[in-house]
C-alpha cells in the first residue's frame, strides 16, 4: 500500500482512517480531536524539515522522532507533562501504522518518555477557598433556571468527579434521586467504560432543583439531561464557556471543567480514603493516574518553603 501523503486530500484520508481506529480502540472524542491535532502538528514539522511538501510514515527514522521532541522542548519550551502527552499520543499512531501494515518497524518503539520531577505530574485543583468563590458566583446568576441548571452541572464535576463529556452525554433515566440510593450512571466514560457514581447531599439536591425546572421548559421529547437554550443537548463547548464566566466573575484564573473534577479527586485524597475507592468513583483506568493527587500541588509546595522564611 502507498502510504505517501502528498497532499491534504491525502493527509485527510490518512487521519480519518486514524481516527476510525482510534474509535474502534475505545478512545474518547477528545482523545481522538487530540491526537490528531499533534499528528498534524508533527506531519507540519516533518515537511518542514525536510523541506518537503511530502510525507511517509515509512520514511520517518528514530532520529526524526528526536529532533522533533527536542523541538518541542528548546524552540516551544513545552513542559515535559505536555511533550509527554505528544510522545504518548505519537506511540498511537505509529503503532497503528504498524498494525494495519503501513509500516513494517515502529521507529516510536526506541523513543522514551521525558523523565520530570513528580511534581509536574500533580494537577491543578480548586482550594475550599476557591471552591467556596466559584460557587457563590453561581448563586449571583439572575436567571433561576441558568442557576438551577449550571449549579448542577458544576456539581456533578465537583462533587461525583464526572468528566465534561459525561456529564453532557447524560440523559435523565441516568439520575437516581431516590432516598438513601443516589447516584449517577454514567455510560459513556473514558474508554468507552461505564461506572456508578454515588452522589452527595450537594450534588443531589442540586439535581433536584434543575429538573424541577426542567420540567417546567421542556417542550420536546428530549432526554438530555442538560439543554441549553434552545432546548438541545447542552455541548462541551457551552459548559467549558460557563465554567470560565463563573470562575472569572470569581476572580479564580485558569479554572477549566476538569480542574473541577481534579478538586473532587483531591478532596478525597485529604479526607484519607484509598486510591482504589478514588479511582472506581473518577474512571481512571490506572492507579497511576489516581496517584498523582497525593502530590504536592503548587500551595503545598509554598506553605513549605515559606515554614523557613526569615520574615515570618
Amino acid at each position: 500500500m502507498n502510504n505517501l501523503i502528498t497532499n491534504s486530500d491525502d493527509i485527510l484520508i490518512t487521519v480519518n482512517n486514524f481516527s476510525e481506529w482510534l474509535k474502534m480502540e475505545g478512545r474518547s472524542s477528545n482523545t481522538i480531536k487530540e491526537y490528531v491535532v499533534i499528528l498534524q502538528k508533527f506531519i507540519n514539522w516533518f515537511k518542514d524539515a525536510e523541506y518537503s511538501e511530502n510525507f511517509a510514515s515509512n520514511n520517518v527514522t528514530v532520529l526524526h522522532l528526536h529532533n522533533f521532541i527536542s523541538f518541542l522542548d528548546k524552540i516551544e519550551k513545552y513542559e515535559p507533562a505536555y511533550i509527554n502527552k505528544i510522545i504518548a499520543s505519537l506511540k498511537t499512531f505509529f503503532k497503528y501504522e504498524t498494525e494495519t501494515q503501513h509500516i513494517s518497524y515502529n521507529p516510536m518503539l526506541k523513543v522514551k518518555m521525558k523523565r520530570t520531577m513528580k511534581q509536574y505530574s500533580a494537577p491543578k485543583w480548586l482550594t475550599k477557598q476557591e471552591s467556596a468563590k466559584f460557587f457563590h458566583s453561581i448563586e449571583q446568576e439572575k436567571n433561576e433556571i441558568f442557576k438551577a441548571r449550571n449549579m448542577a452541572v458544576c456539581r456533578l464535576m465537583a462533587g461525583a468527579g464526572l468528566r465534561v463529556h459525561e456529564v453532557s452525554d447524560l440523559n435523565l433515566s441516568d439520575i437516581c434521586l431516590e432516598s438513601r440510593k443516589e447516584n449517577v450512571t454514567v455510560r459513556s466514560g473514558k474508554g468507552g467504560k461505564y461506572r456508578i457514581v454515588p452522589l452527595n447531599s450537594d450534588v443531589a439536591q442540586s439535581l433536584k432543583n434543575w429538573i424541577k425546572y426542567r420540567s417546567l421548559i421542556v417542550t420536546n421529547n428530549s432526554e438530555s439531561l442538560f439543554l441549553s437554550e434552545r432546548l438541545t443537548t447542552m455541548s462541551d463547548r457551552t459548559i467549558r464557556y460557563m465554567v470560565s464566566k463563573y470562575a472569572l466573575a470569581a476572580k479564580i484564573d485558569n479554572i477549566s471543567p476538569h480542574i473541577l473534577r481534579h478538586s473532587f479527586c483531591k478532596s478525597l485524597i485529604d479526607q484519607g480514603y484509598g486510591l482504589q475507592i478514588i479511582a472506581h468513583l473518577a474512571g481512571h483506568e490506572s492507579l497511576e493516574t489516581t496517584r498523582r493527587y497525593t502530590q504536592p500541588g503548587d500551595i503545598d509546595l509554598r506553605k513549605a518553603v515559606e515554614t523557613i522564611s526569615e520574615k515570618k
